[in-house]
């Protein structure tokens, strides 16, 4: 997309958007919930995003058999339609909020980075999961710390309820 003289995209221009990472998991569904809300109350965009991690991709591909162009092509094809499913079961029947949902490859807080500043996004909303004495996230850092430490706009975390 080609970037205004305002900032953000000519798509982006003169628009509210609020950013909401998905993932399918619980915590990822609150905070789309908590999303839409907000979105709906400040009469913003909704911006949906998912990252399928790549890494390993090709090892993946030769274990089924399947050319990595075919793999990536099935992948985001079966994330989209878990995307849509998602939205139509969070969906309160209150329409209102102009969506866009968004599949990205790549380092989950590395795209969700990037759109936020593609979009100018005015809010990232992410879910976390609490506290949680995973060896990984203690070594590495969940994506919403690592989007907190670098993020162009407010970030709103959402516990799991």
């Amino acid at each position: 997309m080609r970037k205004s003289a305002e900032g953000g995209t000519d798509k982006t221009k003169g628009r509210d958007w609020i950013l909401v990472g998905a993932d399918f998991s619980r915590p990822g569904r609150t905070a789309l919930i908590r999303a839409r809300e907000l979105a709906r109350q400040r009469g913003a965009s909704l911006l949906v995003q998912h990252v399928i991690d790549g890494h390993g991709l090709d090892e993946l591909a030769r274990l089924f058999n399947l050319t990595e162009k075919e793999l990536r092509s099935r992948l985001e094809r079966e994330r989209r339609e878990r995307l849509e499913k998602l939205l139509r079961e969070v969906d309160d029947g209150e329409g209102g909020v102009t969506t866009e949902m968004v599949i990205s490859w790549g380092t989950p807080f590395e795209e969700i980075l990037r759109k936020a500043t593609d979009f100018a996004v005015d809010l990232i909303v992410l879910g976390t999961a609490g506290r949680s004495a995973d060896l990984e996230r203690a070594l590495f850092g969940s994506t919403a710390e690592k989007v907190l430490r670098a993020t162009p706009c407010p970030v709103l975390c959402v516990p799991t309820e």
